[in-house]
């Protein structure tokens, strides 16, 4: 009988790199060190007047209660104005699927389609959760080195040597966290070239710097 209260599988996964180190960085401001935190992406810009104020209004109003689970249909309708005016994407309101953040649908999506010894395709560098989620749900995360020489990006060769029958996902991250590096037109046109080859491949794509 195991004595702790843990799940077996959260022994699988290691603390957050990231949050470690900004833990660090606290503990030297706390010190009186002057330092430049990037560790977690927070915009370094307080939230805007206009936006402070709507959700002040918005709380007024009684716009306090649960929404449905995907989203108010004000909200998704912004978002798919939004994916049509500045990506020319075009996405239903029953499409768009809203959460509290990237972490968590990330987190989410993974769950929901993992299945134990799936395997899912993480071009590194990469921001550190990647691998843990996939490892958590029970998969196993397929790590693929693109170094300087190739811009720190995913090529169509090494996409097409890491696919395995058992790969459910490629996750790819752009702008990327931590190099910065912008995957361009042909870059990914590239990659779908590969990935219509095997159709039992997800495509998920990580675009929270896209600004």
């Amino acid at each position: 009988m195991r004595s702790s209260i843990l799940a077996e599988r959260m022994t699988r996964i290691r603390p957050s790199p990231s949050m470690a180190a900004r833990a660090l960085v606290d503990q030297l401001r706390r010190e009186g060190h002057d330092i430049v935190d990037f560790t977690i992406g927070e915009p370094d810009l307080p939230t805007p007047p206009h936006i402070v104020e709507a959700a002040i209004a918005a709380m007024r109003r009684g716009e306090t209660k649960y929404t449905g689970a995907s989203g108010t249909p004000a909200l998704r309708r912004a978002i798919a104005d939004k994916l049509a005016r500045e990506n020319e994407l075009s996405y239903a309101l029953n499409e768009i699927a809203v959460g509290s953040g990237g972490k968590q649908i990330i987190f989410t999506a993974l769950a929901a389609t993992l299945s134990e010894g799936d395997e899912v395709i993480v071009p590194a560098p990469y921001w550190v959760s990647y691998p843990d989620m996939a490892i958590i749900n029970g998969a196993l995360p397929v790590v693929v080195s693109c170094d300087e020489t190739q811009g720190f990006k995913l090529t169509a060769e090494a996409l097409e040597n890491a696919i395995t029958p058992r790969t459910k996902w490629l996750i790819l991250n752009s702008p990327n966290n931590p190099t910065g590096a912008v995957y361009d037109e042909t870059d990914l046109r590239s990659l779908i070239t590969v990935l219509r080859r095997h159709p039992h491949v997800w495509l998920m794509t990580d675009e929270i710097y896209e600004h």
